[in-house]
């Protein structure tokens, strides 16, 4: 029998694996990327092999591509869907609209905690200066891509070419919401509600014009 085949089929492999990405999401989203070490990692997962990221997954910035790769799938399958409602609407899609498309699913997920887990994991890449991780994976999610370059679309030609530090900007206001909501225990409904409001608020600034001179 192969043996690269016995290990990737092994359930204990597998769940361990599955643990550290957890894990790594949880830590990231709450301390960022530099304060959250392989061997917290590991702790927290109890192992006693220290090493276990790296076996498992190479080194950190590779466990970070598979805590993208195991949520990012379904929110592209749901900002999709949702786009695919805007476009049945016809007309150009406005700023509010593609910015439901974009946040909406990043609400929606929620961990085994209740917790915005993911929406959290990518405020914490931004703190640590790695929000270029996403970039790197954003070929293989078409959805999304097309929301963005939508988004950009819509800003005036002058503008255009801040477009995506703009998305950064406004994603970092939207995982502090979900972030302040947790820490709040604000209920579900109540939590839906102030969401839609942060969302008009993201659209409102992302589509803002820029500073014509220095406002002091």
């Amino acid at each position: 029998m192969n043996t690269s085949r016995r290990q990737r089929n092994d359930p204990r492999r597998e769940a361990t694996r599955d643990a550290l990405i957890d894990a790594a999401e949880r830590l990231i989203a709450d301390g960022g990327l530099e304060t959250t070490s392989t061997r917290q990692i590991a702790a927290a997962i109890g192992a006693l092999n220290t090493n276990v990221v790296a076996y498992h997954f190479g080194s950190k910035d590779d466990l970070v591509q598979a805590v993208l790769h195991r949520r990012l799938p379904e929110l592209d399958r749901r900002r999709g869907e949702l786009l695919a409602v805007v476009d049945a609407r016809g007309g150009t899609p406005t700023i509010l609209e593609l910015m439901t498309v974009f946040a909406l699913p990043l609400f929606e997920q929620t961990g085994a905690n209740g917790q915005h887990s993911f929406a959290r994991f990518l405020g914490g890449l931004e703190r640590s200066g790695m929000a270029s991780a996403r970039g790197l994976v954003v070929k293989d999610y078409p959805q999304s891509e097309r929301v963005t370059q939508l988004l950009v679309s819509c800003l005036p030609p002058d503008i255009r070419g801040e477009g995506h530090r703009r998305l950064r900007l406004v994603l970092t206001m939207l995982t502090t919401a979900m972030q302040v909501m947790d820490n709040d225990s604000v209920p579900s409904v109540e939590a839906r509600r102030q969401f839609e409001n942060a969302i008009i608020m993201a659209a409102a600034a992302f589509g803002a014009p820029a500073a014509k001179e220095p406002l002091s």
